[in-house]
């Protein structure tokens, strides 16, 4: 039997390697003060670290990879940008992990992996019950095997210099870090610049 089965309505996820940052920056991530404890782990007070002329062309580079996923992938129109919001850094100790959230106030959010080594956490994605792609969750279908239609959720064990980015509201958790070395990532968020819609519904953001 020929048959085709068309992957309808699928949540984005962008996965790249961006290369990774210089010793220099490197040491001054490690100096930094992480006071703000939340959800398992502590992250830097300053919550626009991206604004620091340090990471300067770091955020190009984010930024380049987010325009690569709205205007190649996501074929958004050219008159719309997504531009950085507030962004952060996470460092996670041994044992240390993120519990399941989502980002408020932001239409695309992303991490990119300063230092990650085997073991120091996987990211998990989680489907939301509210998300009918197959079946409704008040009926739980078993499944012999989970593939990209079925899965409850999705994991990523990522390295050094990799860089994810995905639809906000799509829920996450970072698992403990089962090594010595400290993991730091770098949290960011974009909100879409520019005209949207049109007639009685367009929308200046």
């Amino acid at each position: 039997m020929k048959y085709q089965t068309t992957p309808l309505f699928a949540i984005p996820l962008f996965y790249s390697n961006i290369g990774t940052v210089d010793p220099i920056t490197m040491k001054w991530i490690e100096n930094l003060d992480y006071p703000d404890e939340a959800a398992g782990h502590d992250h830097t007070d300053d919550k626009y670290i991206l604004n620091n002329p340090k990471l300067s062309n770091l955020k190009k580079q984010i930024q380049e990879a987010c325009n690569v996923f709205v205007k190649d992938e996501l074929q958004v129109n050219d008159d719309v940008e997504f531009e950085m919001q507030n962004s952060w850094i996470n460092r996670h100790a041994k044992d240390e992990q993120n519990t399941l959230h989502w980002h408020s106030n932001a239409m695309l959010s992303g991490v990119y992996y300063i230092q990650n080594e085997p073991g120091a956490g996987d990211i998990v994605f989680h489907k939301s019950h509210l998300y009918y792609n197959l079946f409704h969750d008040t009926v739980r279908v078993s499944f012999k095997n989970h593939n990209q239609w079925n899965t409850p959720g999705f994991t990523i064990s990522p390295k050094s210099g990799d860089i994810v980015i995905f639809p906000s509201h799509l829920e996450h958790q970072v698992t403990p870090n089962q090594t010595t070395t400290p993991r730091y990532s770098l949290a960011f968020n974009f909100f879409a610049r520019g005209t949207v819609g049109g007639g009685t519904s367009e929308l200046k953001l």
